[in-house]
């Protein structure tokens, strides 16, 4: 019941909310004039004292309607964008109405404040070798980039920023990071040597939708006498050991044909992306920043621990199923395979991005949402990898001429700032955390998860695969080797070291001083 108040308590407020233009009564209307401070996101007041309110330092203009131009991509092109409005009748998969409106309510406030037009070219193809990088490698020899700012896949991101294709942030006199509209956690994780190429903020769905979580089966928990899972969160005991033994309480060959998989009851729907996931969980990364150098990290006594427990799990088929076992069934297996098996109540956890949570509105069984498990009880706290392959992060092109850089800044921060009171409030407080969940315990785990989200240099680089798209000398191929067994961590990192070595000196490079 608790739940359902929450909810009804947030769609009035959503109306309330749009009904004053997307601001509370103590922000200003888009009317407000030049002379008059904008009020920060979420802005509150004592009543006697005045609190410290963040400010948008960017006065209203009027650029005459000039464009902004955003370069988005999406690999699959069945994704909707989180920049401009999307051409949609009601709600979608991925995608609800409400958010759809907090959009063209976010570009109506930054538009009026500016005085501009936003445009995007979205290109449907966001592999690192794939159309996307092609054609911003090629304008950018060519030096006609015609966009202001780039949103593609990190690992695309990586790739290109190798190649010196980005401004550094942080020299741009009008992009101000400080301000609690950007993504203080993802920016510090990518910033070497006071050196920034890309960054995440409000305007960003991706950077939410598209963390690893573990969803599990609350009806299944309970008939197999699975302890509160919430409680094991909170006092650290949410970890693989514990996921490896709940697992193996519920696996059954529901057809007797002799094979486990997507169509019986499995404890743990997977898939490769899992071992990237958890190796980051546990608090491992492949190169991490020390003393302002960046350091391969990958090998060690305890990460050689972590990817052994990890595959205990991963190897063991017999509770463990692997969507990507199943291409040759379906070319989607994760929505139509081990995400239906989930769904219809078939599997214990199911292990995927957050955004999946929309497919599972339609499930009887109760769910609810966990944080990437622990390595051991010791670890302290939990970690939220941004995937490097669907998340995004935002970049202005080395191309532009020093007064469009400006121009780019000015409008990204403006947007940023609007997109605290409209899309992230309407995405990630509304829609994640009481439309979709099931429990107020799995809102507080979104909280946990949100507040330990961050990212490893290694993934956005695919260190060792020298920019291309998955050689097997990447860093990132070792993790889904050893899930495979096809190769042990040890002998794989030793064959693999040399390119690491090679990449890791290209990319220091980059942000050396």
């Amino acid at each position: 019941m608790k739940k359902y108040i929450s909810l009804l308590l947030a769609v009035i407020v959503f109306a309330a909310s749009f009904a004053a233009c997307g601001k509370t009564e103590d922000e200003p209307s888009s009317a407000s004039p030049a002379s008059e401070p904008v009020s920060g996101p979420d802005a509150e007041s004592s009543g006697e004292e005045e609190s410290a309110i963040p400010t948008l330092d960017i006065e209203r203009k009027d650029y005459e309607g000039k464009e902004l131009v955003f370069f988005g991509t999406w690999q699959n092109g069945d994704l909707y964008s989180e920049i401009v409005v999307n051409d949609m009748n009601g709600d979608s998969d991925y995608l609800s109405t409400s958010v759809n409106e907090a959009i063209a309510e976010r570009n109506r406030l930054t538009e009026d404040h500016l005085g501009i037009k936003i445009r995007e070219i979205y290109v449907y193809s966001d592999r690192m070798g794939g159309l996307a990088a092609q054609q911003l490698r090629e304008n950018d020899m060519a030096g006609t980039l015609g966009v202001h700012v780039v949103a593609p896949s990190l690992y695309c991101l990586g790739a290109l920023a190798g190649e010196g294709l980005f401004v550094d942030l942080n020299t741009i006199e009008s992009l101000d990071l400080n301000k609690p509209w950007w993504d203080k956690s993802f920016n510090e994780t990518a910033e070497v040597n006071g050196k920034l190429f890309f960054a995440q903020g409000d305007i960003g769905l991706l950077d939410f939708a598209f963390i690893p979580v573990v969803f599990y089966n609350k009806t299944l928990a309970q008939k197999y006498g699975v302890p509160d899972l919430y409680e094991s969160v909170r006092e650290g005991t949410w970890t693989f050991d514990a996921v490896y033994t709940y697992s193996r309480l519920c696996s059954q060959d529901l057809n007797e044909d002799g094979i486990m998989d997507y169509r019986d009851l499995m404890g743990y729907d997977g898939q490769t992306g899992d071992c990237s996931n958890w190796f980051y969980g546990s608090g491992e990364k492949i190169i991490d920043v020390q003393n302002g150098e960046l350091v391969l990290t990958m090998y060690n006594e305890r990460s050689a621990g972590v990817v052994e427990k990890m595959n205990k799990l991963f190897s063991d088929r017999t509770y463990y199923c692997c969507a990507n076992d199943y291409f040759s069934v379906s070319s989607s297996p994760v929505p139509e395979l081990t995400g239906k098996q989930f769904s219809e109540g078939r599997s214990l956890f199911f292990s995927d991005i957050i955004l999946q949570i929309y497919l599972l509105s339609e499930m009887k069984d109760e769910f609810g949402v966990l944080p990437i498990p622990k390595y051991d009880e010791q670890q302290d706290g939990y970690h939220s990898l941004i995937g490097s392959w669907t998340g995004n992060a935002f970049a202005i092109p080395r191309v532009l001429e020093k007064s469009e850089v400006e121009f780019a800044a000015e409008c990204l921060q403006t947007m940023c700032y609007y997109s605290t009171d409209t899309v992230r409030k309407e995405f990630v407080e509304r829609t994640l955390k009481y439309q979709k969940t099931r429990d107020d315990e799995s809102t507080e785990m979104l909280n946990m998860i949100f507040s330990t989200r961050g990212t490893d240099l290694g993934f956005i680089y695919n260190v060792g695969s020298h920019g291309n798209t998955s050689p097997s000398t990447s860093l990132v191929d070792l993790l889904e080797k050893t899930m495979d067994g096809s190769v042990t961590f040890t002998a794989g990192y030793e064959a693999r070291r040399s390119a690491a070595e090679e990449d890791l000196a290209t990319i220091a490079a980059m942000y050396a001083d």
